[in-house]
């Protein structure tokens, strides 16, 4: 187990996501460890929030754009690459520059690939063995697989937050493929900031909106233009740290651009039903607080989409498309509406992964 060592915690800056479920176990490690975090964006401004008492540095931000319409996501992100490899290569030098300066002991990266050394243990958290991909790209998906199984090559052990059983959370997207049995692997199960509370279920709908922009925006004023049509007391949380913005009146309905940890802990127990991305993060939140959903998956985010397909598929949860989304009509459709059924994994197994670190 990690005691007195001074850690390096990067933290991809793609949303809340990765920032989110790292809580747990920043939290456990600092009681006796020196911990430096890194990320970028809304991730940095959480982090900065929720830890400040700790350094964290900004690293890169791979500045993905995402386009209106998702048919150009992956042509987009094609013409992308280049400026992507060469953000990865600067945040491999940052980092080389962070353990000379910081005297680094160990690091943990979620997702971040530059964030690696050949003389620091790395240890690597992802969801994701094969990346997603549709239409005329989905015959070169095995490239990622490749990718993955090159990148693993730098880090001592690789930690995936689900299980390895037939009823598990993340379907292909770890569980398929010879690299599902790569040696480097442990499935540690579910990590989330939220915890189940004694308290009354006073919200009807809870509506979280996240993800990368613009479809972060465009996914907001879906729901604050629908969200008058949409009966009981609502809240919603739109995902903007830092953003000082004021709505107007909505029927019974409070609007936050953000809450910190702990008041989302407590509005996610007091709602009966959710509305969110179908972003796995929020998945293990929901799994976590045993609470049914309605997800919509972030147009052209192939993993989003993938996700919520396996979960309509397995009933786990409802699933809609934002094109064209009626909110009062999905809402209808879902009639006495069955809990998350997955009982078997663990949530915050917080003593395996600081085991792992010490094996």
């Amino acid at each position: 187990m990690p005691n007195k060592k001074r850690i390096l915690f990067a933290i991809m800056g793609w949303g809340l996501g990765h920032a989110t479920r790292c809580i747990p176990i920043i939290r456990s490690l600092m009681k006796e460890n020196h911990v430096i975090l890194a990320s970028n964006g809304i991730s940095a401004t959480l982090l900065k929030q929720e830890f400040i008492s700790l350094k964290c540095i900004d690293y890169p931000d791979y500045a993905i754009k995402y386009p209106r319409n998702k048919m150009m996501l992956l042509p987009l992100i094609a013409l992308q690459l280049p400026s992507i490899i060469l953000k990865l290569i600067k945040e491999h030098l940052q980092t080389q520059k962070v353990i000379n300066d910081e005297n680094i002991d160990l690091i943990i990266s979620d997702s971040r690939y530059g964030v690696y050394s050949t003389g620091v243990p790395t240890y690597f958290i992802i969801h994701q063995l094969h990346f997603q991909l549709s239409g005329i790209f989905k015959s070169i998906e095995f490239l990622g697989e490749w990718f993955n199984i090159f990148m693993f090559r730098r880090y001592e052990e690789v930690i995936i937050p689900d299980v390895k059983s037939d009823q598990n959370l993340t379907g292909d997207l770890t569980h398929l493929g010879k690299i599902s049995n790569h040696p480097k692997l442990h499935y540690l199960g579910v990590f989330c900031s939220v915890s189940e509370m004694n308290i009354k279920e006073d919200i009807d709908y809870l509506f979280s909106v996240s993800g990368p922009e613009i479809q972060r925006t465009l996914f907001e004023e879906i729901i604050l233009d629908q969200i008058n049509n949409i009966p009981g007391k609502k809240v919603v949380v739109l995902g903007k740290p830092g953003d000082k913005q004021a709505y107007g009146a909505f029927r019974n309905t409070k609007i936050y651009n953000h809450v910190n940890r702990e008041k989302q802990n407590e509005l996610l127990n007091r709602a009966k039903f959710i509305v969110c991305r179908s972003g796995y993060t929020t998945v293990m939140e929901l799994i976590a607080l045993k609470k049914p959903a309605l997800m919509i998956p972030t147009p052209g985010q192939t993993e989003q989409e993938y996700l919520a397909s396996y979960y309509g598929q397995t009933g786990l949860f409802y699933t809609a498309n934002q094109n064209g989304l009626d909110l009062l009509a999905e809402l209808n459709k879902i009639q006495n509406s069955a809990r998350p059924r997955i009982n078997h994994i663990p949530i915050n197994d917080i003593k395996a992964f600081r085991h792992l670190l010490s094996s």
